[in-house]
């Protein structure tokens, strides 16, 4: 038996000193990667809530945690 695999898995936190140390380029591959990872988990049936991470990427609000 294996248990589904969650966003929460796969996902990588940042805290607001990593995130304010980290290029421009960083960061739109960080939003980029984040947003393709929860579009993969979805396609494969991921019935799990949108993450709340996403929804302030979305809103153009700062990620870190």
């Amino acid at each position: 038996w294996q248990e589904p695999v969650t966003f929460e898995d796969i996902a990588v936190y940042l805290s607001r000193a990593e995130w304010d140390i980290i290029a421009a380029g960083q960061r739109e591959l960080y939003h980029s990667v984040m947003l393709d990872n929860y579009k993969l988990l979805t396609s494969l049936g991921y019935p799990g809530p949108k993450p709340d991470i996403l929804y302030r990427m979305e809103r153009g609000e700062e990620p870190w945690v």
